[in-house]
């Protein structure tokens, strides 16, 4: 029986594929390699085959399948993200993240076995924190509680940590007391229950907190206080957790970027190693110049420097390849194999099954509209699954992960 990756063996793979020489040397381009991440969104059989098919073809690929917190509530029925019709009543157990996501993983279980699919790993996206809104948090009251106790401890332990590398930190009066009130709010308490009972019921190999728009001394908190939870308390010491450090933009949000250079991107790198040694995160991501949902045509080139120089004094600093997350898989340029240890695709594979339904619908409108069975029929979600599974062969190609699956032969036997 065909099982999901391990976060221990998605290490080796990681490992294996690390673009660095002892030294810290680059590897030669042609020797480095990124594994593709693909977003998996209901209905989930359909993209879900396509990409255990393509990583089952051939040699078979390395490849991690995403599930977005947005994705998880959807299947499992939020009513924020899918409202019931009149009538009907949402249970308020299970909870969606948790159900949503559980349905996911039972459905790839179910084709990765089908195919026999040996190096697919199982990732949570996008998980994201709630809005910090300071107008509102800082002018309400701090009131007395244990999480609130806690969170006054957590920031005073963040800000010594970062003041040798940030430099002094003040906080006023109430830009201490918002993100108090942040961390103690309901909505952060939810979420972290939904990320660790998630954790807890799916055990991904992979898990990403987005934590984008946070100021830096929440990020270091929020980061190693969801770490902590996961490790320490649930006692998972096997997923890799991703960290996120800087705006690396959302779904249609373009975001300006400018290249650091000298020494603003000498002293970026050192805070990227502090943040890492303090989170204990296994994987980050930070700003390179990609952009959320990228249109057709619309390519962004990756800041290469800026990649190199923060991985590389991770791996000699940390004294491991934490590999980098790319956001924007769409519309990059090009990928940095190896700098990026992970390439995120969603939308390219959203654009690629929905131009499929729509050339089938140009061609049969008028049958479709008689309402002829063999027009409306399965050949609709057949065409759609071949153009997910052609488009992510695509992928696998650009990332150099394509049948690399002689390569990790050790780590599944």
């Amino acid at each position: 029986m065909t099982s999901f990756l391990t976060g221990k063996q998605l290490r080796k793979c990681f490992e294996i594929f690390c673009p660095f020489e002892k030294d810290g040397t680059l590897k030669p381009e042609e020797e480095r390699v990124t594994i593709l991440a693909a977003n998996v969104n209901p209905p989930v059989d359909l993209e879900g085959r396509a990409f255990v098919m393509a990583a089952a073809q051939g040699e078979q690929s390395p490849m991690i399948i995403q599930i977005s917190y947005n994705s998880m509530n959807l299947s499992g029925g939020k009513i924020t993200h899918f409202k019931p019709p009149e009538g009907v009543t949402r249970q308020e157990y299970p909870f969606p993240a948790v159900d949503g996501a559980k349905l996911t993983v039972d459905v790839l279980n179910h084709l990765i076995n089908q195919y026999g699919a040996k190096y697919v790993a199982i990732s949570l996206d996008h998980f994201n924190v709630p809005k910090f809104d300071f107008n509102v948090l800082s002018t309400a009251p701090v009131r007395k509680s244990l999480e609130s106790e806690l969170a006054i401890a957590r920031i005073k332990d963040a800000i010594n940590y970062m003041e040798p590398v940030f430099g002094k930190i003040k906080l006023d009066d109430k830009t201490f007391n918002a993100y108090v009130n942040y961390l103690s709010s309901p909505e952060y308490q939810e979420f972290k229950r939904d990320f660790v009972n998630v954790v807890a019921a799916v055990k991904p190999a992979w898990a990403m907190i987005d934590t984008e728009k946070l100021p830096p001394v929440l990020d270091f908190v929020v980061t190693k206080e969801i770490s902590d939870a996961i490790k320490k308390d649930l006692g998972n010491k096997d997923v890799m957790l991703e960290a996120e450090f800087g705006a690396t933009g959302q779904s249609g949000e373009p975001i300006e970027y400018v290249k650091l250079r000298g020494k603003e991107l000498e002293n970026f790198a050192k805070q990227v190693v502090s943040f890492i040694k303090y989170t204990s995160a296994d994987g980050i991501s930070y700003p390179i110049g990609m952009v959320h949902a990228a249109r057709k045509g619309e390519k962004h080139e990756p800041d290469v420097e800026k990649l190199e120089a923060v991985q590389r004094a991770l791996f000699l600093e940390v004294g491991k390849y934490v590999p980098f997350a790319q956001h924007g898989g769409t519309g990059a340029a090009r990928v940095a194999l190896g700098l990026v240890g992970k390439d995120n695709v969603n939308t390219n594979f959203l654009v690629a099954g929905a131009n499929a339904f729509a050339d089938h619908y140009e061609a049969n409108k008028e049958a479709i509209r008689a309402g002829e069975k063999k027009a409306c029929g399965t050949t609709i979600y057949k065409l759609m699954t071949m153009a997910v599974y052609n488009a992510t062969i695509e992928k696998l190609k650009e990332t150099n992960c394509y049948q690399k699956g002689s390569m990790l032969k050790s780590i599944v036997a």
